[in-house]
């Protein structure tokens, strides 16, 4: 196993970023943490850098033949015990500790996609896009439509079109780790994962590249650079994210992007 390379970036400081990765000789990993939604943190650290960390940590304690079920298992202990120690305020449900991930695994030769990060292999691209999102998303993008041609205060009407979709957002957990058909969708929060929301990408013995990276790249492209500069296109021509790109926020003041971001490309 070779890497090429690997990128992180904050989209506000690297300091505050949610994401991270993982990398051994067994196993590399992408690790998204979901944005906190609340003001909790726990030293310093928002709900989704505790819960990308605490997979990390589970990530680097692993055996090179443990499963993904080991894998799940493992995180959830952490998890569940982290609310043992710690006192949280809000719904766990809604507003916890909560992370999704992409993980190569060098025993399995094999790709586990556990909620909406992304991969390719020898540039066939795999997402596993979280359906509740991609509504929301498309519903911001109306919702600003609308209010550009009411020729209002811009920055106002992106506060708005955030405010009428955040109750849904947090509502939409209600569908986390269920094997709902249609919206349900997996995440790393403490709970059981049905195994049906977990998308597995065999490979075979033959050599292979493979790029792992977080969803705050808008396309996977075949290198670093190409998919830096097709973000930045975004950035630059819409960074609202609701023409050129539909997702359920934009860059906000003092941001950089409108998510982190980590790619990391290798080889087998």
């Amino acid at each position: 196993m070779e890497i090429i390379e690997k990128f992180i970036k904050g989209k506000i400081t690297d300091e505050l970023c949610e994401d991270c990765y993982f990398i051994s000789e067994n196993f590399v990993a992408v690790i998204d943490g979901v944005t906190s939604k609340s003001d909790f943190t726990y030293k310093g650290k928002t709900t989704g850098k505790l819960a990308a960390e605490i997979i990390r940590d589970v990530l680097g304690k692993m055996k090179r033949e443990d499963s993904t079920d080991c894998f799940l298992r493992m995180v959830n202990q952490k998890i569940n015990r982290f609310y043992q120690e710690v006192e949280f305020p809000y719904s766990r449900k809604e507003k916890g500790l909560q992370a999704v991930c992409v993980v190569y695994s060098d025993f399995e030769r094999a790709i586990w996609m556990i909620g909406d990060c992304q991969a390719a292999v020898d540039g066939t691209v795999y997402l596993n896009p979280k359906k509740s999102d991609e509504i929301l998303a498309e519903m911001r993008s109306l919702i600003l439509h609308v209010l550009k041609m009411e020729d209002g205060d811009w920055t106002e009407a992106q506060t708005r079109a955030r405010s009428y979709i955040e109750p849904w957002i947090l509502r939409a957990n209600a569908f986390a780790n269920r094997a709902d058909p249609v919206y349900g969708y997996a995440v790393l929060n403490g709970d059981e994962i049905p195994v049906a929301l977990i998308k597995r990408i065999e490979l075979d013995e033959r050599p292979h590249e493979i790029i792992l990276t977080s969803d705050g790249y808008p396309k996977v492209r075949s290198n670093l650079k190409k998919s830096e500069e097709y973000l930045s296109t975004i950035l630059e021509k819409d960074e609202s994210c609701y023409e050129l790109y539909h997702s359920t926020k934009g860059i906000n003041k003092g941001q950089k992007s409108f998510d982190d971001r980590t790619y990391i490309r290798f080889t087998v």
